[in-house]
């Protein structure tokens, strides 16, 4: 990756030169001299590295010069952060006068012997660029004329639509010429006479043609469509790519109709499993980028016998570049659909909605639009090429760079190559920082869904993105990704529910190019060839060990990738490598770190999310630097270290579903910097000195730069309305998500009581306004009624679980923005109304947004709203008393689903099938499902 990493870190080091803090300067006491004169090597250096970049491609000895030069930034950055590190150890071991945890640097944190041992390297590494500044001389690299243009940071907002107009940056609906398509493809797939077995083998419908056609595409249309939606029971969408695993495929279709985790390892019993699933269903299996030889023909012929156990209406729809797989899957030519390229038109479309979208600078588009489509002409109706040139040429003015890119030799290319040559030539149109952050993704498998957050955590962990004064460096972290999507390098997951993305294969193996030997991929079935040198390492090979020869070409590197949980490799050698910015072991079986994690002294970026671990050893407040500790869904997980108060630079502690967890630590208050605190558990001892030890919801009121979601739990423990208070909720402005959570496990104590306690506590936890979501569990209290929720004017989710006493719910038919309600096992609500309806008698305006009113379980209620005009779902689960839907229900013009189950008085009234009396008043719904039980 030396072309984006070598301008990106030269210029990154000249920053930290330039800005050592006060702090650090004891640690440099006579070594000003020379961090000025490296300041000033890499500021002469970096005035001809445009030149260097652009003669490398012809000249070894360039080549060779810029590695050297990446390997001397690399060795500094790596110094200037050990500084850093030094003073923060330091300022720890100031602060701990009663708190003592071994340390494994005892030898070093003397400050003479770190003095010394930091003032070697520095002359070292002055030596070295004071040679390759020299070399710059003899290689006749010629500096570049200053440029006046405006910071990168700057640039990159430039490089987006404008976002109030257009609505295509995230959007995959920005689509031409596939409608007939998809309609062919949904008929077929939804007619059980096409392509019927007689031997009862499930159908398998084939989309083929090369990469960059838009097959997932089409298969996304065909599987978010209305129509299929009705006539298939369930949906699985499953990205397989060329490892054709039967287990693995297995295992993610059980997932996803769970929707949780499948811990099946053997064979025959996830066929047992997920037989029980789908015996007699009318299902819809799509398998994504399928590649399936005629060797591997038995591996197929496995797993169809599996799904052989559907209805007939069953099938498999796959995607896949090979027409031999496509005749050895779909047997039926009736059910194999070979995807053409676009017409010219709808390819001309495409490109017009993206070149010339709302928000563009300068160029006539008078003189554009012909250039424009003889660049489409040449892309051949190629979708992914055409999308790809069309955002680039968005943020191009110039007819002259128009021109060029129209009389590029690329196009002279066959039609295979065309695609990769037209996907780097948008690639190298990126600032240099952008592409760091785009090839990092490589380190991710083929498929695998990303998500906005976890990218721009990665990002920051590495320094790609370069700090400006105080902006944000996640603010600026969401810019880079929103021009990447809308640059087509990332694209929306197929069947996502929470906004993730995934890379274009043909994107990815470009990441893995311009990668280069900066990084190394173990992938099953691949030969492993470890070069000097490697930065980041990603591994899917659970039983992959390393040998100590392999190990020693790994001391550079500063990111390790493990993904599976049946991970077998000896985790603990990669704790020898100090250098690590980012340790992502998500999903790994780990049931505790090693004490040696400490030496992990650079780490910014700590993922353990979804382990077995256990507890988190002292010596992780080491780790200085980390601003990023994920634990989400880490069940076992009992106590966080009492030193976790000491990691002032820490930002992110994701604890979501860490449900063993009963507190967090006193002292958490302390952590200032901390944006992410996703569960706060509270406890109270029935032993008084060790409610010492034990966090209280008073030591959330200073942690106001709170973001996204926090979920407080144990509210029964909170001593009343003044101590609620004391959270100041009501300040943390970045919060998103609410839930307030008095324990379950207590309520069968505590509903024998008065209950006006927990009346006070929920008046004293008043959220921001800003808030979107809020869920309230177990509530005890007999009305729910804070005097703050008609403030919630952006509520747009609201749930109500186990509040058991309660008789009323407040009032929510004036929130303008709210599109979900959920009520469940509320066993004492009779009805569900506005109390203000009863007094202003108008119920025009109440509800205006809301979608979906689900209701399970409540077993006295007896009467729902009357005017819900936007409703599109209406679910009914267990609502023994209610006896009729609203007459109005008539007029519920966007009403698209109706569920109702286990409602013996409401099936007996509407069910068409038993004669039910007011079936005809649901009869204009699309979806309509009543089920006895």
């Amino acid at each position: 990756m030396a072309d984006a990493l070598v301008s990106a870190l030269v210029k990154e080091v000249v920053r930290i030169l330039g800005s050592v803090a006060n702090q650090e300067l004891a640690l440099l006491r006579g070594l000003e001299g020379d961090i000025s004169s490296l300041k000033d090597d890499f500021e002469q250096i970096q005035a001809v590295l445009r030149d260097a970049e652009e003669k490398r491609v012809k000249s070894n000895a360039v080549e060779a010069w810029l590695k050297r030069l990446r390997s001397a930034s690399l060795e500094t950055e790596n110094v200037l952060d050990e500084i850093s590190t030094e003073s923060l150890l330091q300022s720890l071991h100031k602060q701990r006068v009663r708190y003592r945890v071994r340390a494994f640097f005892s030898s070093k944190h003397n400050k003479y012997m770190t003095r010394v041992r930091i003032a070697h390297k520095v002359k070292d590494i002055r030596r070295k660029l004071d040679v390759i500044n020299s070399e710059r001389f003899k290689l006749d690299l010629t500096p570049s004329a200053p440029t006046s243009h405006v910071d990168d940071i700057e640039v990159v907002g430039q490089m987006l639509p404008d976002r109030e107009t257009s609505s295509v940056i995230h959007d995959t609906s920005v689509i031409m010429g596939r409608n007939e398509g998809r309609d062919m493809v949904i008929g077929d797939i939804c007619n059980k006479d096409i392509g019927k077995h007689e031997n009862g083998e499930v159908r398998v419908y084939g989309i083929w043609g090369m990469g960059g056609l838009g097959k997932t595409t089409l298969a996304q249309l065909v599987y978010n469509h209305e129509t299929v939606n009705q006539y298939f029971d369930l949906k699985c969408w499953v990205y397989v790519s060329e490892n054709f695993q039967v287990k693995e495929i297995m295992k993610k279709v059980i997932e996803t109709i769970d929707k949780s985790g499948c811990t099946l390892t053997q064979l025959e019993t996830l066929q047992e499993s997920l037989q029980s699933k789908l015996r007699g269903k009318k299902f819809l299996i799509v398998l994504d980028d399928v590649w399936v030889e005629e060797n591997e023909k038995a591996k197929w012929e496995e797993l169809s016998k599996t799904l052989s156990c559907g209805s007939e209406e069953s099938i498999v729809v796959m995607t896949t570049r090979s027409q031999t797989t496509t005749r050895m899957l779909a047997k039926v030519p009736e059910l194999q659909h070979k995807l053409g390229c676009l017409s010219e038109e709808d390819a001309w479309l495409l490109f017009e909605k993206l070149a010339f979208a709302p928000g563009r600078e300068g160029g006539d588009i008078s003189e554009l639009e012909p250039i424009g489509r003889g660049i489409v002409e040449k892309c051949k109706g190629l979708p992914l090429a055409v999308k790809t040139l069309g955002s680039l040429m968005w943020s191009k003015s110039s007819t002259r760079y128009w021109q060029h890119v129209k009389d590029n030799n690329l196009w002279e290319l066959e039609e295979i190559n065309m695609l990769p040559a037209i996907l780097k030539l948008s690639y190298d149109n990126l600032l240099p920082h952008l592409k760091r952050c785009f090839s990092y993704c490589c380190l991710f498998p083929k498929g695998y869904a990303m998500t906005k957050d976890e990218l721009t955590m990665l990002w920051v962990a590495n320094g790609f993105i370069p700090a400006k004064g105080g902006n944000d460096l996640y603010m600026l972290g969401e810019e880079i990704f929103n021009c990447l999507v809308w640059r087509s390098f990332f694209i929306v997951k197929a069947d996502s529910e929470d906004d993730e993305y995934v890379m274009h294969d043909l994107m990815h193996d470009m990441a893995r190019h311009v990668m280069g030997d900066d990084c190394l991929v173990i992938e099953p079935d691949k030969e492993v060839i470890i070069p000097n040198g490697v930065l980041h390492l990603s591994s899917s090979c659970p039983d992959y060990h390393f040998s100590p020869q392999e190990l020693g070409k790994l001391t550079s590197l500063r990111s390790v990738f493990m993904f599976g949980e049946d991970y077998k490799g000896n985790i603990s050698q990669i704790f020898s490598h100090v250098q690590l910015r980012v340790l992502y072991l998500h999903d790994v079986d780990l049931n505790a770190l090693p004490e040696s994690v400490c030496k992990l002294k650079h780490l910014r970026y700590l993922n353990l999310s979804y382990s077995s671990i256990e507890v988190l050893c002292e010596s992780i407040i080491y780790l200085q630097n980390l601003q990023m500790l994920l634990l989400k869904h880490c069940g076992r997980l009992k106590k966080l270290p009492k030193g976790l108060i000491y990691m002032r630079n820490l930002q992110r502690l994701d604890i979501t579903h860490c449900y063993s967890l009963s507190h967090l630590p006193c002292g958490i208050k302390e952590l200032s910097s901390l944006r992410t605190l996703s569960f706060f558990p509270l406890q109270k001892s029935i032993f008084p000195f060790l409610n010492k030890s034990v966090a209280k919801i008073g030591e959330l009121g200073s942690l106001n730069l709170l973001e996204g979601n926090l979920n407080i739990a144990g509210l029964e423990n909170v001593g009343g309305l003044s101590e609620a208070k004391s959270a100041n909720l009501k300040c943390k402005t970045n919060l998103s998500g609410l839930v307030l959570d008095w324990s379950e496990d207590d309520s069968s104590r505590r509903i024998q009581q008065m209950f006006t306690h927990d009346e006070e506590v929920l008046e004293g936890l008043e959220p921001t306004s800003s808030l979107k979501e809020l869920s309230i569990y177990n509530y005890m209290g007999k009305i729910i009624s804070p005097s703050w929720m008609v403030n919630l004017k952006n509520l747009v989710e609201i749930t109500f679980e186990g509040c058991k006493k309660c008789e009323h719910i407040p009032a929510l038919g004036r929130l303008p923005n709210l599109r979900v309600i959920e009520l469940s096992f509320m066993d004492s609500l009779k009805c569900f109304h506005d109390d203000d309806t009863n007094m202003l008698g108008d119920t025009t305006d109440m509800f205006p947004c809301l979608q979906k009113l689900n209701i399970y379980e409540c077993e006295v209620l007896n009467s729902l709203p009357s005017n819900l005009p936007k409703l599109e779902v209406l679910s009914l689960r267990y609502c023994k008393k209610l006896v009729s839907l609203p007459d109005e229900i008539q007029s519920f013009n966007f009403m698209k689903t109706i569920e109702i189950h286990g409602c013996k008085l409401l099936r007996k009234r509407y069910d068409k099938e038993i004669g039910g009396v007011d079936s005809h008043k649901i009869s204009h719904i699309p979806s309509i499902q009543i089920d006895p039980r």
